[in-house]
Parts: structure tokens; C-alpha cells; sequence
């Protein structure tokens, strides 16, 4: 059996299944995907806005800058697939500031509630 025609078999047949689980209503199925898309925590990387602080201005995880972009509606400026959260020490204490991460990164984390200190890079932290 050629694997490119298995690999297209295989997509065929998860298509059909969610074709079939599918509720007859375009925007119905439209939401299910956006719905099962999204993380179950609640935040996504497109639409995760923090208001920017230059102090604050790159991911305590990895350590790469935010983009910032200008948010009309609020008329600030906000950095994007970012979140705050909080940052504990090695006694399980919160410290006083919470800190920034992209919500890609903290997914790679696991979506942890909080962040210890063994997870950021401590050249990132402000």
C-alpha cells in the first residue's frame, strides 16, 4: 500500500466522522471547531492581550520579546498570545508581581495555574 494514499485515506475518513458528528448547521459545526480549536483553559494565543509594560516586555519561559501592537478600541497599546500569572518561590509564596508569558509557552508548561521559579528564566524575570 503506497503511505501518501494511506495518509489521504486516513484524512478522507476524519473528515467524514466529524462530517457526521456534525449538527447539519454550518454555523453550528463552524463554532464546534472554533470551540474544539481553542484550549479548554480558556485563553488563545489570538485573542490573549495584556496591556504592555515596557518592563515587562518578553516571556518569563522563553525569554523572546512580545509583539505590541495598538488596540483601537481601547486606545492602548497591548502585547499579543500573552497573560499574566503568578510566579512562586521554591516555599510555594507567591512573589509580589505576577509575571508575563506567551500563552503558547505556558501551554508548553501545561497550563499550570502558577509558575515556580524552576520554570522561567531568571535573566527574563523583572
Amino acid at each position: 500500500m503506497d503511505l501518501v494514499w494511506a495518509g489521504q485515506a486516513k484524512e478522507e475518513e476524519m473528515a467524514s466522522i466529524f462530517t457526521q458528528s456534525g449538527t447539519g448547521n454550518a454555523e453550528a459545526d463552524a463554532a464546534a471547531k472554533k470551540d474544539h480549536d481553542e484550549h479548554a483553559d480558556g485563553y488563545s494565543p489570538e485573542t490573549s492581550a495584556v496591556i504592555a509594560d515596557e518592563s515587562r516586555d518578553r516571556c518569563v519561559v522563553c525569554g523572546i520579546n512580545f509583539n505590541m501592537d495598538f488596540d483601537n478600541d481601547d486606545c492602548q497599546y497591548k502585547y499579543y498570545n500573552c497573560r499574566e500569572i503568578d510566579l512562586m518561590n521554591d516555599a510555594e509564596i507567591a512573589l509580589n508581581d505576577s509575571e508575563e508569558v506567551f500563552v503558547t509557552c505556558w501551554r508548553g508548561l501545561g497550563s499550570p495555574k502558577d509558575l515556580t521559579m524552576d520554570q522561567v528564566l531568571h535573566d527574563a524575570l523583572h
